[in-house]
């Protein structure tokens, strides 16, 4: 009987040892984020802007951003765009790389095709739908610099809108960038005169 004694007291022993152990190992260092001493966000008022600061709505909304309109609409077609120039060319290219090269590839698709997001034969997964934006079976000649910009700001068909993303000045450098692309001045209206707007 006393070996059996023996053999449930170290047992018990063990156990003891076991548990005293994880708690000397768990404690101080066991206090959790439920019972830390956080502040919550708006505890307390926050400060007011230093003086000379002007606070904006949003910085993705900048000032001097024109008023949304819908594209093909009347209030579009007024939109004026800024003068073409070289700055604006090179920003417009640099802008064109990052949001829209993807799917509408390097030249608007009128050397090396479309994007590498964009539908092909071999890619059935990718996005179907996205057009040619220059060359021979380009859009873009059959499209004003308006309806080019809206589209950019606002999206249509698959496109996303990146008006979030860029100011005015930025979509209107894009527009004047793809003007550069093979076959993609706009087409003038049938019986059009060269001296007529």
């Amino acid at each position: 009987m006393s070996k059996r004694w023996h053999r449930i007291g170290a047992g018990v022993a063990a156990a003891g040892l076991l548990t005293a152990s994880t708690m000397a190992l768990g404690l101080p260092w066991d206090i959790d984020m439920a019972d830390s001493q956080a502040k919550e966000a708006f505890d307390h008022r926050m400060p007011d802007l230093p003086r000379g600061v002007v606070s904006q709505k949003n910085i993705v909304s900048p000032n001097h951003f024109t008023p949304n309109v819908t594209r093909g609409s009347e209030a579009s077609k007024q939109l004026l765009a800024p003068v073409s120039n070289a700055k604006r060319l090179a920003k417009g290219k640099e802008m064109y790389q990052i949001y829209c090269y993807p799917c509408h590839g390097d030249r608007g698709g009128a050397t090396d095709g479309l994007g590498p997001i964009a539908w092909t034969e071999a890619a059935p997964a990718r996005f179907k739908g996205i057009p040619y934006l220059a060359g021979d079976s380009g859009v873009l000649k059959d499209r004003t610099d308006q309806w080019v910009y809206v589209t950019i700001r606002n999206g249509g068909g698959n496109m996303p809108p990146y008006g979030q993303a860029m100011n005015d000045e930025e979509m209107w450098s894009i527009v004047h960038y793809l003007r550069t692309l093979p076959n993609a001045k706009q087409a003038k209206p049938v019986g059009a005169t060269e001296g007529a707007q």
